[in-house]
């Protein structure tokens, strides 16, 4: 029972191929898209206040080029490999928008 219960929420949902749940495609990649800004912003602001040495570390323009590069791919990455349920939460906006839109015209 638990099972079948994971498999139905929507982290289970955000590892699952847009294809296998019937993801418009474009609209799937979008949002996975802004959960890893978000989670790209988020992890940089964790990391904004450290100092010493290493690679988020470092002090200076290079230090923070090198930081904020690696929270962007840190966002891609965990976004990709299912995010924190940001993604099917936009998703399931972005279909309530567009079907709106359609009814009223």
């Amino acid at each position: 029972m638990q099972q079948a219960m994971l498999h139905s929420s929507p982290v289970a949902d955000a590892r699952q191929p847009y294809s296998a749940l019937g993801k418009n495609k474009k609209l799937w990649a979008t949002a996975q898209e802004f959960e890893a800004v978000f989670l790209g912003s988020m992890f940089g602001e964790i990391t904004k206040q450290l100092s010493g040495d290493g690679p988020l570390g470092g002090q200076g323009a290079g230090g923070d080029a090198w930081r904020s590069m690696l929270t962007d791919e840190l966002g891609k990455s965990v976004a990709q490999s299912g995010g924190v349920g940001v993604a099917p939460q936009v998703y399931s906006e972005l279909i309530r928008l567009q079907t709106n839109q359609g009814t009223k015209q």
